[in-house]
């Protein structure tokens, strides 16, 4: 069979059946990504590693345009400084100007004016350059500041205040109005938001310290030359009130002036631009500051004439002034100057990150790209040979042309595809085998049909095929059966002639097994009468024995009545040997009643034996004694109704005392007989004790009875149970020497059936 040949379309059908089936998987198993092809799935994993580049990349450019917009927003807000600035350096000049016209200079009026139209410019463009950026809440503020300023120079032009109101009123306008817009401006262009501490310390510099320090410091000429003027020439008496207002001005400029110059050092130190252009900044504003401080300290504070006058004050303030807002101008400058260095920093990053990122995207599209198609070309080509495989085309080679898992799998199909070809070789022999096995296994098929009609003399044919083994295998079978069968021929005739036996004697079995049911159902039924005559036994013990415990409760509450009737004759005796008690004390308190009715008698007979001669001796008396044989009289007469009513109490006590001894009589007689009941009640009681007892023995001699009663019932009854279940084991018995006899039966039946199914086999001699 050469290469290019087809397969043999039987070899071609199961290929294609077992390669279909090993290339379609179960519906079950197939899913989403299972419907995509392998092009698909790479360019869904391609696009899953590059979305996330493409968001990191896309989320750094975000980020970098956002710190753009916020430095860009700072740089606007930094704007803003320069007009506010200029705001605040020309009105605390007219601080200073207007006190000088409210002190008569009418020289002051022009720079004065100049002032104004300094502030009037700068307020307008501030407010302009907050609207055209959206910072409605500034606009708002420099509409206030500028109401407030034009309020105060009509005061000053009117000459409506004194020049100390007019500094206060400027003052306060720096305070509470100009200083709060750096706040506003601060606020609504993030000038305070800044991560880099040195940017953030210089731009907190510029829009905190400063503007709440300069003010401040400049407000010390301002102050001192209203002072000054009041003072008057050089040599003048300083009064106390100056000195001290001097002082305090003073030392709240110098604290003022000293922060001012630490932040310039600070900012000196940190900036990397306009570092000397700072440090000489500082150095003016120092040499300036001391002219000014040094000579109001010598000639103002510290002497006791003045030796410093407000022209000479004068002439230092400008380069004061002016040497202060230079260097709060400078680092406003320089800070603007490092935002925008940092501006275009980022913007330069974001440019770069921007090309960087749609660099990134498109080296990563063609590396997804040329991997693709380096895995996708190589599988097409397998594809394709595989289909070519599945319909019998064997003569296939598949180039190799890389070293990877889709390579190895090119060289693997390529050796499956051999062991193809030899297969399709090695099963033609096999089919020729296959036929002639066919016609050795229909020859031994007539010689099983002969041996399954009952012929063992017939024998397959053995080769040398592997039927051969089987062949010889089964002739050694029916050689073995033969002689089964003669055996099964002997043991059937034996079988037979022992059923016969075994009949007879499980007739004999039956019998007695019949006779057994009916004796031990017998015994059965008498055992069961004398079990209801012992439990009728048992119930009427029980009866006696709950008799005898009734009776025993009854004599217990008996014997506990007789021991209550002894309590209460108890109380009885003890109360009437009371009552005897208390009769005889009666008796002995009567008597003594008596003697004190007796002591009474007495007295009331001696006083009418005293009242009668006093009768007399007032009869003898004449006239004198008339009203005295009055009173004798009355007292007699009171004697005669003691003396009656003693004999009254008298008769009363002897018929109380009679009555006494009477219930003492009676009382003694009842102690007798209650005596006498207690004795009897005693005896009772005692009686009532012994027939508990003799109760107690007979209810404990019933509850023995009915106990023993009790397990005669139970010992009845096991002997009942126990006949009843030998009356049926004997009945099981029975019914099992049927069913043997039945056994026995079909066993002979059996070997007369297996004797006739034998007959037809032929054996060999």
């Amino acid at each position: 069979m050469s290469q290019d040949a087809r397969l043999d379309p039987q070899l071609t059908e199961v290929l294609a059946t077992s390669q279909g089936a090993a290339a379609t998987p179960p519906a079950a198993t197939t899913g989403l990504l299972g419907r995509l092809s392998v092009g698909q799935k790479l360019a869904l994993a391609g696009l899953l590693v590059a979305v996330p580049f493409a968001v990191s990349l896309g989320s750094l450019v975000t980020q970098q345009n956002r710190e753009v917009s916020r430095l860009e927003g700072q740089l606007s807000g930094h704007r803003l400084l320069a007009p506010l600035q200029t705001t605040m350096y020309n009105t605390q000049l007219m601080r200073l100007t207007s006190a000088q016209l409210l002190q008569g200079e009418q020289q002051a009026s022009q720079p004065l004016e100049t002032q104004r139209q300094a502030v009037t410019q700068a307020l307008a463009s501030l407010q302009s350059q907050a609207k055209a950026q959206g910072f409605t809440g500034v606009s708002e503020e420099v509409r206030k500041v500028q109401q407030a300023l034009d309020a105060l120079s009509f005061s000053v032009d009117a000459m409506a205040m004194t020049p100390e109101e007019a500094q206060s009123a400027y003052s306060a306008i720096l305070k509470n109005s100009i200083r709060p817009l750096f706040d506003a401006v601060a606020s609504a262009s993030g000038l305070r938001v800044n991560t880099d501490n040195n940017v953030g310390e210089m731009l907190s510099t510029i829009t905190t310290s400063l503007p709440d320090n300069v003010p401040v410091a400049g407000a010390i000429t301002a102050s001192a030359a209203p002072i000054l003027a009041q003072l008057g020439k050089a040599g003048a008496s300083i009064d106390a009130t100056s000195r001290q207002a001097m002082r305090q001005q003073w030392e709240l400029s110098k604290d003022a002036l000293t922060t001012i110059l630490s932040q310039l050092e600070r900012l000196a130190t940190n900036t990397t631009v306009g570092r000397a252009e700072l440090k000489q900044a500082a150095a003016t504003l120092t040499r300036t500051s001391n002219a000014v401080f040094d000579g109001l300290q010598d000639g103002v504070i510290t002497p006791t004439r003045l030796s410093l006058t407000a022209a000479q004050l004068g002439e230092l303030t400008p380069a004061y002034d002016a040497s202060l807002f230079d260097a709060y101008t400078l680092a406003t400058k320089l800070a603007g100057q490092e935002l925008q260095a940092r501006a275009s920093a980022a913007r330069q990053r974001s440019t770069l990150l921007t090309l960087a990122a749609l660099l990134g995207l498109a080296l990563l599209g063609t590396l997804l790209y040329l991997i693709s198609r380096a895995i996708t070309q190589p599988l097409s080509r397998l594809t394709e040979a595989s289909q070519r495989l599945s319909r019998g085309e064997l003569d296939l080679n598949v180039p190799v042309t890389t070293r990877d898992e889709v390579g190895q799998l090119a060289t693997s199909f390529n050796v499956a595809a051999a062991q193809l070809r030899e297969n399709a070789a090695r099963v033609e022999q096999e089919r020729i085998e296959a036929q002639q096995l066919q016609q050795h296994v229909g020859q031994f098929l007539d010689v099983t049909m002969d041996i399954a009609d009952g012929d063992l003399t017939k024998r397959g044919k053995v080769t040398n095929d592997v039927l051969g083994n089987v062949v010889d295998s089964i002739n050694v079978m029916v050689e073995e059966l033969g002689e089964t069968l003669r055996g099964v021929q002997s043991a059937s005739s034996s079988v037979t002639g022992g059923s016969r036996a075994m009949l007879s004697s499980t007739a004999q079995i039956e019998q007695g097994a019949s006779v057994t049911t009916e004796e031990t159902l017998r015994v059965a039924r008498q055992a069961q009468e004398v079990n209801v005559s012992i439990q009728e036994m048992a119930r009427l013990a029980q009866r006696s024995a709950d008799t005898a415990r009734q009776a025993l409760i009854a004599s217990q509450e008996g014997q506990q009545a007789v021991s209550s009737t002894l309590e209460g004759m108890q109380n009885i005796r003890g109360s009437s040997e009371a009552v005897s008690s208390g009769v005889q004390t009666l008796s002995e308190r009567s008597e003594q009643i008596q003697e004190i009715v007796d002591s009474i008698s007495h007295i009331a007979s001696q006083t009418n034996l005293l009242s009668l001669h006093a009768s007399i001796e007032a009869a003898g008396a004449g006239e004198a004694g008339t009203r005295f044989a009055v009173v004798a009289e009355e007292v007699r007469q009171l004697a005669d109704e003691s003396n009656a009513a003693a004999g009254r109490i008298a008769a009363l006590i002897s018929q109380v005392q009679a009555e006494i001894r009477e219930l003492s009589a009676a009382m003694s007689v009842g102690a007798q007989n209650v005596e006498q009941g207690f004795q009897v009640a005693q005896q009772a009681g005692e009686k009532l004790r012994q027939i508990g007892s003799l109760s107690q023995e007979s209810a404990q001699l019933a509850q023995t009875m009915s106990q023993s009663a009790g397990e005669q019932v139970r010992g009845v009854e096991n002997m009942g149970q126990g006949v009843q279940q030998i009356a049926q084991i004997a009945e099981a018995s029975q019914e099992s020497v049927k069913e043997g006899r039945s056994a026995a039966e079909e066993l002979q039946k059996l070997a007369q059936q297996l004797n006739q199914s034998l007959t037809r086999f032929r054996l060999p001699s």
